[in-house]
């Protein structure tokens, strides 16, 4: 992580509000831990969905990026099958499916302790294109979808 992502909502650790979330990859999967708390809850005892739907994203997005490629999200479609309660580890990962030209396609899933699969995402991630002569706030190459 770099100071371009330190304020990220899902994994700045400089945001005083987000997530902070930490990523692996293992056996060609990207995955992060998150324990819900009482402030991530939509409905009483149940994780927001929006919540779900941001650490869908961003396990599928950061997939692409653990490989250098700077890349954001296309498209993003989440199903919802179970409630994810308040207080307890969730293991979200996501999978390369196919790479077309600068697409990228991946699966995710929010999987409960006891391995019940609670949520359901497909991701389609667009490598960025550099955009030339021009530079942004950090100094860097600004990028285009």
């Amino acid at each position: 992580m770099n100071q371009y992502d330190s304020m990220c909502f899902a994994c700045g650790k400089e945001n005083p509000i987000g997530l902070k979330l930490e990523f692996t990859l293992e056996n060609g999967e990207y995955l992060t831990v998150f324990t819900p708390r009482e402030e991530h809850q939509g409905y009483p005892g149940m994780v927001h969905g929006g919540i779900t739907a941001a650490i869908l994203d961003e396990v599928t997005a950061r997939y692409v990026w653990s490989k250098g490629i700077i890349a954001f999200t296309a498209s993003l479609s989440v199903r919802y099958r179970k409630g994810i309660p308040i207080g307890k580890p969730v293991v979200f990962k996501s999978r390369l499916i196919k790479k077309k030209g600068r697409l990228y396609e991946l699966e995710g899933e929010a999987i409960l302790e006891d391995g019940t699969v609670a949520a359901e995402a497909r991701a389609k991630i667009m490598e960025a294109k550099k955009q030339k002569g021009t530079k942004n706030m950090t100094g860097n190459e600004n990028f285009l979808g």
